[in-house]
């Protein structure tokens, strides 16, 4: 049984791995880290993946935000086999892969990307300095967001037209969604403000109040529910003061009318990195938003890839 074939799906983006593979009892497993990573593998408070020679101590450092598009990623062998080993362990694995791509970029790059992952063929390396062995045996690139909607179909009204809305770290991708008999993807357009615009309102009052803090620390505080800075002026909750972030919510709504008509007009569904925190911002002001559960927010693309396989 160790030569079993294994389904996994990835969700790589800007500031978070997202993954799904299935256990013993065929049910969803889920692990996610973030995507950055440090050279200095003595911060142990990630995991310390090696491969060729390189150790990386995945899930610290800061963030990059380079212009990638995801078929250039730096260390995308490290992060597989932590990928692979967040589900199943570390050992011997022959594993089939779900992997996405922007859906703006998918048509063009989609065989590139898919020729430059089944080069890879076997990884062999470390997590933690335990042995770990990755052979892909199928590799299948998915469009993100098309991928999520079989995972989110129960959750969306097929009689309203949808806006399946992606907050990402550094940009927010958007698709119109239509049901006859089957769903359809009317228009698709990606926005460049995002999770990062957000963060940057935080980062700079916090500025005002004489403490330097980086993106990367925002982002840990507030997923690791630690969200209060203690500041000159006295404790800075970043939370609570989601709120002075609304202008930069009203910006991403604004960018989407200005591609899709009136968003009033269409059902609204949010994933992604960015999405709780945007809800948390507005308030409840959005109308016709469809409540999903939180982490179908964060893995309804890497789900999909892995019903996809």
């Amino acid at each position: 049984m160790c030569n079993k074939v294994k389904k996994l799906g990835i969700d790589m983006g800007n500031r978070t791995i997202c993954v799904a593979g299935l256990n013993e009892f065929n049910e969803i497993v889920k692990a996610y880290t973030n995507s950055v990573y440090s050279l200095d593998t003595a911060l142990i408070s990630g995991d310390v993946v090696t491969f060729n020679g390189l150790s990386l101590a995945l899930g610290v450092g800061q963030i990059t935000l380079t212009n990638v598009d995801k078929t250039n990623r730096e260390h995308l062998e490290h992060q597989i086999l932590w990928s692979v080993y967040s589900v199943y362990g570390t050992g011997t694995h022959y594993i089939d892969l779900g992997i996405g791509l922007p859906i703006s970029i998918y048509k063009a790059k989609k065989e590139q990307y898919k020729d430059e992952i089944e080069k890879l063929g076997t990884l062999e390396g470390t997590i933690n300095g335990k042995a770990i062995s990755v052979n892909l045996t199928n590799v299948k690139i998915f469009a993100e967001g098309h991928a999520s909607i079989k995972t989110l179909a129960n959750y969306i009204d097929k009689d309203n037209t949808t806006l399946l809305i992606d907050i990402g770290m550094k940009t927010t991708d958007v698709l119109l969604l239509e049901y006859n008999g089957k769903f359809t993807i009317n228009k698709y357009a990606t926005i460049n403000i995002a999770l990062y615009d957000i963060y940057k309102v935080l980062q700079d009052e916090i500025a005002q109040q004489g403490v330097e803090v980086s993106i990367e620390e925002i982002d840990k505080r507030i997923n690791g529910n630690k969200p209060v800075i203690r500041t000159e002026k006295g404790d800075y909750n970043l939370m609570t003061n989601l709120k002075s972030t609304v202008h930069v919510c009203r910006d991403i709504m604004k960018d989407i009318e200005n591609k899709f008509g009136k968003t009033i007009l269409h059902d609204k569904v949010f994933t992604g990195g960015g999405s709780e925190k945007f809800l948390n911002a507005v308030a409840g002001k959005i109308k016709n938003n469809i409540d999903i559960p939180t982490d179908m927010r964060y893995y309804s693309n890497s789900i999909g890839y892995l019903l996809g396989l």
